[in-house]
């Protein structure tokens, strides 16, 4: 399944950190540990008496709101504008869920399915990797509310579930990969009933991130890099 599947694409214009690495060790040593992990690089996993047992990326500690970027997940921890904004998780059976670092701002790098009043995202992995099948779903009716954690549906429907929704969103064309601004907030709104929120003012270190170009590009096909980041030194580096 590519970017074909979703419709229309548009290309990011967000302009990359200077130097994302300095930044992100000094703002998330706090809150993690970060790893060298062979063939992929430093990576960053976030303490469990930070986040709690049962941590998922754009799940845990949140809700997601609307923006002109498409939707956003905005964290209650106040690191968040670093993990789910910039780079990619992924899971691995010994360590959970880490986060790979980049400098590439997005509203939220994840993809999404609607439909038959429910909604479901994963997060999308660093390029050449794999998340696997880590859906999350819940009823659409509860999509706008806080604390989204509180509303996941069991992972024992995640098969059914998607059976009954399909790919949804514009996906915007990144520097490596692509990103999926996700459900209409007109169509969310209409299935729900419900004021959609909107984001607060988002403000990266970067600045305020700029809009996805409304040029659009002709459809195209996703394809994952066939190479993941090379591991680098044996401390966190500095600058990409």
């Amino acid at each position: 399944m590519g970017p074909d599947d979703f419709g229309p694409q548009v290309t990011s214009s967000a302009t990359p950190l200077n130097n994302p690495m300095s930044q992100f060790r000094e703002v998330l040593a706090p809150y993690g540990n970060w790893m060298n992990l062979p063939d992929v690089g430093w990576v960053w996993k976030p303490n469990p008496e930070e986040v709690g047992v049962g941590f998922v990326p754009y799940s845990t500690a949140g809700r997601w709101v609307s923006s002109d970027w498409g939707w956003t997940f905005e964290s209650d921890s106040e690191w968040g504008w670093a993990p789910f904004h910039y780079g990619r998780w992924f899971n691995t059976p010994s360590e959970g869920w880490l986060w790979w670092p980049d400098s590439e701002w997005a509203p939220a790098w994840v993809d999404w399915r609607w439909g038959n009043g429910f909604v479901g995202w994963q997060p999308l992995a660093p390029p050449g990797m794999s998340t696997g099948l880590r859906w999350t779903f819940m009823s659409a009716n509860n999509f706008v509310q806080p604390d989204v954690g509180s509303h996941l549906l069991p992972e024992s429907q995640v098969q059914e579930l998607m059976r009954q929704t399909q790919p949804v969103g514009e996906h915007v064309v990144a520097r490596e990969g692509y990103w999926n601004r996700g459900p209409e907030p007109e169509e969310v709104a209409r299935v729900t009933g419900q004021e959609v929120p909107l984001a607060r003012p988002m403000t990266p270190p970067t600045g305020q991130p700029p809009r996805a170009s409304a040029e659009r590009s002709a459809p195209k096909t996703h394809e994952a890099s066939a190479s993941t980041p090379a591991g680098g030194s044996d401390r966190p580096p500095d600058g990409r």
